[in-house]
């Protein structure tokens, strides 16, 4: 029966592993092509003012926004491969068994800062809809800066997804452990 319900924690584990990997080759997409739009587009910015003395004079504010979203879509993907910034300050002080539940910790609450963003985000977003001007292309600013509450769900989520990853590897794990014992 214990089996049973490890096969069943263990399958979900690798189904949710399975969504995240794909997710994350989305995002990873999208990084490349905004990277390589600005590449060109800055290249190409550079050669204009080197050969005709001047340039496009839209290329300029959408490299920025281009810088903007390749940035927070960056931190997306960082997150999503646990390789963003953190610091660790007490997990060589704690034993190894515990070093899970400590992972678990961190990620609730980064969870709930990443959750307080969103929230300063959405909140920038109705300002900017309800007093925002027009921006690139004649497109309304807010448009642009959707970028901020997508990245910090995105990274929300991410940091959620981890925290359950942590508690059922480890659960299932453990229990795989134990089961090997009684054999």
């Amino acid at each position: 029966m214990e089996s049973d319900v490890t096969n069943i924690r263990y399958g979900w584990s690798l189904k949710l592993k399975a969504v995240l990997n794909r997710v994350e080759m989305v995002e990873q997409g999208l990084v490349t092509l905004i990277l390589t739009l600005i590449i060109v587009l800055a290249t190409y910015q550079i050669g204009l003012r080197w050969f005709t003395s001047g340039g496009l004079p839209w290329i300029d504010p959408l490299l920025r926004y281009s810088v903007l979203w390749g940035g927070l879509l960056g931190a997306v993907l960082a997150t999503a491969r646990a390789q963003h910034i953190s610091l660790d300050v007490v997990s060589y002080l704690i034993p190894e068994r515990a070093k899970p539940w400590l992972k678990f910790i961190t990620l609730c609450f980064s969870t709930v800062v990443a959750g307080f963003l969103f929230r300063a985000a959405v909140l920038f977003m109705q300002s900017e809809i309800e007093f925002g001007g027009t921006s690139l292309f004649g497109l309304p600013s807010w448009i642009l800066y959707l970028i901020f509450p997508i990245s910090f769900a995105m990274i929300s989520v991410h940091f959620i997804l981890s925290a359950l990853l942590t508690v059922f590897d480890k659960r299932s794990t453990g229990q795989q452990a134990s089961s090997e014992k009684s054999v």
